[in-house]
Order: structure tokens, then C-alpha cells, then sequence
């Protein structure tokens, strides 16, 4: 009998049709990932490499540090702490704090409390700041800022 061709079926001791000619097939290795070939590299490199590799790497730390803005003039930091009421377009912990303790001693809902900022009361952004620390618009946080001056001065 002659040697099947290559993915060719044949058949088997029992009659069936088998595809004992194909390709085996291999696992999939995984991508070595940049620092393991970058340790390989390593190792594999001569002195000279290697000192020219930390000179590169050096130079450009040097030039980093440089380049980097000086971090106490980045952003002037209010000399009132309670006037910081968001980190971004989050609220902070004592702000959430704040505007539940405003809301009660008022008896209010987030969603009242957004109708007196001058926003829809069906917009419930700001219950699900409270609820939830989820993400609110600036314009949001800059009327929450003026209304707990106006509300906790009331106090």
C-alpha cells in the first residue's frame, strides 16, 4: 500500500476515516514580555553594553529630573482645608460628611438639594456621588462648594 499524502485520510484497522497525516498540533507559548527579554539581552551582553546601557539609562533619569515641574509651585493648595470639597471630580470622604449632616439638619434629599443648586432635581448625580463616590460634573462641585458655605454657616 502506498504512504498516504500529506493530510490525507486514511482509514483506519476498524473502517473509519481517520486524519492521521495532519500537522500535530503545538501548544501556543506564551510572548516573553519586555523585561524578560530585556534580561536575556542582558545576559547575553558583553561589559561594554552594559555600562553603555546604564550610562543611556542614567542620562536619561538625569534629564527627567530636570524637566520635571517643581512640585510645590504645581498647584496652589487653599489656606482654608474645608474649602477643598472634591479630588477631581470626586468628593472627598469629609465632603460626603459634610453634605449628609447639611441635608439632615435641612431634611433634605440629594435631589433637593440639587434643585437648589440651580439643576434639575431629576438629575440624581449627586445621589449617586453620596451613594456611590461616583464621578460629578465641576459645575456641580462649584455650586456644592458655595451652597455648604452658604448651609453650614446657617448651621
Amino acid at each position: 500500500m502506498l504512504p498516504p499524502k500529506f493530510f490525507s485520510r486514511t482509514v483506519s484497522p476498524l473502517g473509519l476515516w481517520t486524519g492521521t497525516n495532519r500537522k500535530p498540533v503545538m501548544s501556543k507559548k506564551e510572548k516573553p514580555s519586555p523585561l524578560k527579554k530585556l534580561l536575556k539581552a542582558w545576559t547575553s551582553a558583553g561589559p561594554e553594553d552594559r555600562q553603555a546601557f546604564l550610562d543611556l539609562v542614567s542620562a536619561e533619569v538625569r534629564a527627567r529630573a530636570s524637566a520635571a515641574p517643581d512640585p510645590s509651585g504645581a498647584e496652589p493648595i487653599p489656606d482654608d482645608a474645608a474649602a477643598l470639597i472634591a479630588n477631581g471630580r470626586y468628593l472627598l470622604p469629609s465632603t460626603i460628611e459634610r453634605v449628609e449632616a447639611v441635608m439632615r439638619a435641612r431634611k433634605l434629599s440629594p435631589s433637593g438639594v440639587m434643585a437648589e443648586l440651580g439643576f434639575s432635581s431629576r438629575d440624581a448625580s449627586l445621589t449617586r456621588a453620596l451613594a456611590m463616590k461616583a464621578a460629578l460634573r465641576l459645575s456641580v462641585i462649584a455650586a456644592l462648594a458655595e451652597w455648604l458655605l452658604a448651609h453650614e454657616a446657617d448651621g
